[in-house]
């Protein structure tokens, strides 16, 4: 009898530790499960068909292929992004809601008098997918051949001189090419890119700072003049316009830059760990070359790098927009 008691007494003190073994057993997977254990989605805040949604459609099978796990795009549109972006500001800290967008991460922040989300502290830059400089272009018989001819004969008549715009993105790299250069210009803003191409072709403007794509058309008879791109590549489809750099205006940069975000706090492995799969896929050959074909190149930056510059452009653009008197969005 004696015997039993010892070995009732001997199990009631294991059975504390069993069970300590059994809890730990049972949250030991979810601690050492790596991500992704499951679907990841892709917000971009645009409607179907733009540069934003072709760019994610574009990476998201291959970064589906990488990361072992479902990935589907999912279209946000409506308040110029801010639906979008501040669906993905709000999210989960997880890494399974990324965001897909380009000049609106950087360039509401300066337009709207408030957002309903902090783009510093809310948004985490995580991948820069693709850039796409802006090219100068101006009307074929304006009397410049170069970059530098073109900044004298503006400075040589204040005021004269009209650009076109194809909206608010297009009217501020205009805006900084003046406050850059100290020049006097009239801007005349369209409804888009084509028509905004078309006036300058038409000689209705002397010149815009644009995407390419709007002057197409009008490239093969010369009605237009490529002058530069204002980014650090030249671009796959005009070998021979030189950079901004090369013709002598080395500061002046702006264009598209389509890059994923994530909300802050995600953790910092997750982070390096899209990052990492985001740079191999931007410079595969099928990726790069559809990059290409859109206007755009490969830009792979570290998580570091990139957060450098999307927290440099924000006040970059606010002062654009202050010097510009442009009256804030609500």
């Amino acid at each position: 009898m004696k015997r039993l008691a010892a070995l009732l007494e001997a199990g009631s003190r294991l059975i504390p530790y069993a069970l300590g073994l059994l809890a730990f057993a049972a949250i030991a997977p979810a601690q050492s499960a790596e991500y992704p254990e499951r679907l990841i989605r892709v917000i971009v805040p645009f409607a179907t068909g733009g540069p934003n949604d072709l760019i994610a459609r574009l990476v998201a099978p291959q970064l589906s292929k990488m990361l072992g796990q479902s990935v589907v795009v999912e279209n946000r549109p409506g308040a110029a992004g801010n639906i979008g972006i501040e669906a993905v500001a709000k999210s989960a800290p997880d890494g399974y809601t990324l965001l897909v967008s380009a000049n609106a991460s950087t360039g509401n922040a300066a337009l709207f008098r408030t957002l309903r989300y902090d783009p510093i502290n809310d948004i985490q830059p995580v991948a820069v997918i693709a850039e796409s400089p802006y090219a100068i272009v101006v009307n074929a018989h304006l009397p410049v051949k170069s970059l530098s001819e073109f900044v004298k004969l503006a400075r040589a008549n204040p005021g004269k001189l009209n650009a076109s715009a194809a909206g608010i993105g297009t009217r501020l790299a205009v805006e900084l090419f003046k406050i850059q250069n100290k020049l006097s210009l009239e801007i005349i803003t369209y409804n888009g890119t084509g028509p905004a191409a078309l006036s300058v072709a038409t000689g209705e403007a002397d010149f815009a700072i644009t995407d390419t794509s709007g002057f197409m058309p009008f490239m093969p008879s010369g009605r237009v003049r490529l002058l530069a791109v204002a980014g650090d590549k030249r671009l796959y489809s005009f070998p021979n316009v030189p950079t901004t750099a090369e013709a002598g205006l080395p500061a002046y940069k702006t264009g598209t830059t389509v890059a994923i975000y994530v909300v802050t706090k995600t953790p910092t492995a997750i982070v390096q760990k899209l990052n990492t799969a985001l740079n191999s896929i931007t410079v595969m050959p099928e990726v790069s070359e559809q990059l290409q074909k859109m206007g755009g190149y490969p830009a792979p930056k570290t998580v570091e790098q990139f957060t450098h510059w999307y927290r440099s452009e924000i006040p970059l653009w606010k002062n654009v927009v202050a010097r510009a008197k442009i009256p804030l969005e609500e």
